[in-house]
């Protein structure tokens, strides 16, 4: 896996591009005003150095650049920074045999170059990466002075081992910058593992107090206008029990307040009911899907085959909810209509995918004859499955029963996976 480009790097990198340019061309306006020579060879070295670092500043500056060459957007940088001027250099400025010794300003002018590489090599890769660039740098210029001089003695020895010194250098800046960058990262994973815990603490805790608050006002519902309607429920049949025969108006102003009362209290505990903490909340998915099983099964009398993953990845809330109440529906309709022997829920998470499967063996339905506008529980599946992405599909044969299916792709663990 190709690491992201760390935050800052390009804009850093394009920032020394820009100010060694601005360097070799005042070298170059400077010394053309003083000699009026434009052809030198130093000036021809500065030419060559400006233009470089102006295509690489052009380079770092496009930003659809990274998105084409993907991971070889940076080495190619990183060639036109440190290789491009390194080999025009030594190219022009090799030593001669018998004129001896060497010059060593072709070095100091792409040390920048090379330093900068380094460190940036190091802030983006490993110091893996970073012996290998120092390794063939030195590599690069000793091969090109050695053939030039020809023999090593104490003349050319100081010539041949600045490249390897610098590859020293090089290499214990990089370690450093390395470890200093790593240790930033192991820093970052953490702040960011932390607050991932922080915010499921967060959430956890809003939960229980939501939790909490609403089953207090359901204790307060039940305490107070359930057993008051219950209370007043029972004085108007007492009342409709002391009446005289013949009272038919009163008594049916009383069945009227009774009815009333009744749908009242009925109300009131559909109320309660809502308010008391759902079973998502308190059980989890699996458990919350067994226990829609177990009493549908009960309620209807229906043998009941559960597959249910163990365990289930941690799923994001609405897709988790949206299951819960497809099986719920499913399960009303086939407790109410399929007069089914048996039922198989499987749900299932392979490779990505979840899937939940709900089949039974009663009367099926005719789909063709289905009217989908009035069917408000198979919309409502639907609707469900669409405001997450997933794919419903409801297949059926007249006395052969009836199946649905659930697919959701691009499924993954929410836990932290932080490289």
């Amino acid at each position: 896996m190709s690491r992201s480009i760390e935050p800052g790097l390009v804009r850093a990198f394009r920032y020394f591009a820009f100010i060694t340019s601005c360097y070799y061309a005042i070298l170059v306006m400077f010394t053309l005003a003083q000699t009026g020579q434009g052809l030198a060879s130093v000036q021809v070295q500065w030419y060559l150095n400006l233009g470089t670092n102006l295509v690489l500043f052009a380079y770092l500056s496009l930003p659809a650049l990274p998105r084409w060459l993907g991971k070889f957007y940076l080495p190619v940088a990183f060639g036109l920074s440190a290789g491009a001027p390194m080999i025009t250099n030594l190219a022009l400025a090799a030593p001669q045999a018998g004129n001896l010794p060497w010059d060593v300003a072709p070095t100091w002018l792409t040390f920048p170059n090379l330093l900068v590489t380094v460190v940036l090599i190091a802030w983006q890769y490993s110091f893996s990466a970073v012996l290998v660039f120092s390794v063939l740098s030195a590599v690069l210029e000793v091969g090109t002075v050695y053939p030039a001089v020809g023999v090593i003695n104490t003349v050319t020895l100081p010539l041949l081992g600045l490249p390897l010194l610098r590859a020293f250098a090089f290499g214990l800046v990089g370690h450093i910058v390395s470890t200093m960058v790593n240790t930033q990262r192991r820093q970052r994973r953490e702040l960011i593992r932390a607050n991932v815990r922080l915010s499921q603490h967060a959430a956890t805790l809003e939960q229980l107090t939501l939790s909490r608050e609403r089953n207090r006002l359901a204790r307060e519902l039940h305490d107070t206008m359930a057993h008051t309607l219950s209370g007043q429920a029972v004085n108007l049949e007492a009342i409709k029990l002391s009446l005289e025969p013949g009272q038919t108006e009163v008594a049916a102003m009383l069945d009227r307040a009774l009815h009333t009362t009744r749908e009242g209290l009925t109300e009131v505990r559909r109320a309660i009911r809502d308010l008391r903490s759902q079973p998502l909340e308190d059980l989890g998915l699996a458990l919350a899907i067994r226990q829609l099983a177990l009493e549908a099964s009960a309620r209807a009398d229906i043998l009941m085959h559960l597959e249910i993953a163990d365990p289930l990845p941690r799923l994001e809330p609405e897709v988790e909810h949206t299951l819960y109440r497809i099986v719920q529906e499913a399960l009303a309709n086939v407790a109410q209509h399929a007069n089914a022997g048996q039922v198989t829920l499987r749900l299932e998470v392979e490779k990505g995918v979840l899937e939940l499967t709900i089949e039974d063996d009663g009367e099926g339905i005719d789909l063709g004859r289905v009217d989908f506008e009035g069917s408000h529980g198979l919309v409502g599946m639907q609707e469900r499955a669409m405001m997450v992405n997933g794919r419903l599909e409801v297949s059926a044969r007249p006395e052969r029963g009836t199946r649905i299916h659930f697919k959701l792709d691009g499924m993954h663990d929410s836990r932290i996976d932080l490289r």
